[in-house]
C-alpha cells in the first residue's frame, strides 16, 4: 500500500509536469524590502526587473547540491539575485534532479535551503502579469503543472528538511511546507501573502499548512497574510528549531546526520506511514483546485490593485465583495465555477 501511493505521486506529476512556470506570487521587490531591516542589504531587489539566466544545479545553476559521506545531500536554491524566486529554468532543473535522488541509494536524507539572504520569495511581476494577460484555461494548466513540480518533493523515499535562512514567501513558503521539518533562521520571516496580492493561495498551501499547524492558525495565516518572524513560526508550530544564520545549515545538518544513522528500511517505511497522514491524492486535489481558483482569480479586478499597491509601496484597496468572488469562483461557472456560492 506504502508503494501504491508512492507511485501515485509520481503518476500525478507525470501527467501535469509538462509546462513548467513560475509561481505566482511573492513579489521580488516588495520581498526585498521586507527582508531589509535584517542584516545584508542593497542588491537584493536586482532580480525584480527581468528574470535572470538559468544556473544549473551545479556550480552555475540555479539550484546546487552537494553530498557528504554520512549520506546527507543538501540542495541550495541558487538565485540570490531574485532572492531565490521559483523559476522555469528551476522547475525543470528540480524535476531532472529528483529523477537524480530517486536513483541514489546513498542518499539517506535532504536538506533544502536557499543561497544568499532568502530562502525563496517565489515568483515575481513579469510572471504574474503574463498570468493575467492568459485565458483562465491556461493559467490553470500552468499553475497545476508548476505546483505539481515543487510538491513531488515529497515524493522521496528519504526525509526532507527545510533551513529556512531568510524570506519564505507565497510559494517559497509553499515549498518548505513540502518538507518533512522544518529549521530557520533568526533572520527568518514568512508569509503566505496571496490575499494581500488579490489572489488565492497556491503550492498546497491551504492543504499543507493545516496539516503542519492547525486550522486557525491557517486561517490566521492565509486569510491575512501576515508576516511573521522566525520565532513566531516556531510558537506556531511551523518550524521545528530556530538558529543563528551562520549556525542553521549545521543544525539542520545534524539532524539530517542522526537521522541518516538509523536503519534504513525502517526509517523509510516510518516516514511513508507518517506521510499517509496527508495523502499525496489529498494534496494533489488541493493543489488543483488551488490551480483553478487562482486562474479565474487571475482575471479579476482585485490583482490589478494588489500589483499596484505593491508597485507604489502603498496599502491596497480592493473593490471586489466576497459574494462576488465566491460567485466567480465556485465550482461549476463557465470560469471553473457555478452561479452558486463557494465556500
Amino acid at each position: 500500500m506504502l508503494h501504491t501511493a508512492a507511485s501515485a505521486s509520481r503518476g500525478w506529476c507525470h501527467q501535469l509536469c509538462s509546462h513548467h512556470r513560475l509561481l505566482v506570487r511573492p513579489l521580488v521587490q516588495h520581498l526585498a524590502a521586507m527582508a531589509a531591516p535584517n542584516p545584508p542589504s542593497s542588491s537584493a531587489t536586482a532580480g525584480a526587473q527581468s528574470q535572470p539566466q538559468a544556473r544549473l544545479l551545479y556550480t552555475e545553476r540555479v539550484l546546487d547540491s552537494s553530498q557528504q559521506d554520512t549520506g546527507v545531500r543538501v540542495l541550495h536554491l541558487n538565485n540570490p539575485e531574485s532572492l531565490n524566486s521559483l523559476t522555469t529554468n528551476m522547475a525543470a532543473e528540480f524535476t531532472k534532479e529528483l529523477q537524480q535522488l530517486r536513483a541514489d541509494s546513498t542518499m539517506r536524507a535532504l536538506i533544502v535551503t536557499g543561497r544568499g539572504r532568502a530562502f525563496s520569495a517565489g515568483g515575481d511581476f513579469s510572471f504574474i502579469e503574463e498570468r493575467m494577460a492568459a485565458s483562465v484555461q491556461d493559467n490553470q494548466q500552468v499553475l497545476g503543472s508548476f505546483y505539481c513540480t515543487f510538491l513531488a518533493l515529497r515524493s522521496l523515499p528519504v526525509v526532507t528538511i527545510a533551513a529556512i535562512n531568510g524570506p519564505a514567501v507565497g510559494g517559497g513558503l509553499g515549498f518548505a511546507l513540502a518538507c518533512d521539518m522544518r529549521l530557520a533562521s533568526t533572520n527568518a520571516k514568512l508569509s503566505a501573502n496571496f490575499v494581500k496580492l488579490g489572489i488565492t493561495p497556491g503550492m498546497g498551501s491551504t492543504c499543507m499548512l493545516p496539516a503542519a499547524t492547525n486550522h486557525q492558525v491557517a486561517c490566521r495565516l492565509l486569510l491575512t497574510g501576515d508576516l511573521i518572524t522566525a520565532q513566531e513560526a516556531k510558537e506556531l508550530g511551523l518550524v521545528l528549531e530556530v538558529h543563528p544564520p551562520d549556525q542553521l545549515l549545521a543544525a539542520a545538518q545534524a539532524l539530517a546526520g542522526r537521522v541518516a544513522a538509523a536503519a534504513p528500511a525502517a526509517v523509510s517505511a516510518t516516514l511513508q506511514m507518517l506521510r499517509l497522514q496527508l495523502p499525496q491524492h489529498v494534496l494533489q486535489e488541493a493543489a488543483l483546485l488551488e490551480a483553478r481558483e487562482q486562474a479565474v482569480f487571475f482575471k479579476a479586478e482585485d490583482i490589478k490593485e494588489g500589483l499596484a499597491a505593491v508597485k507604489e509601496k502603498r496599502q491596497p484597496c480592493f473593490q471586489s465583495t466576497a459574494a462576488m468572488d465566491a460567485t466567480l469562483a465556485a465550482p461549476g461557472s463557465q470560469h471553473g465555477g457555478s452561479n452558486t456560492q463557494g465556500s
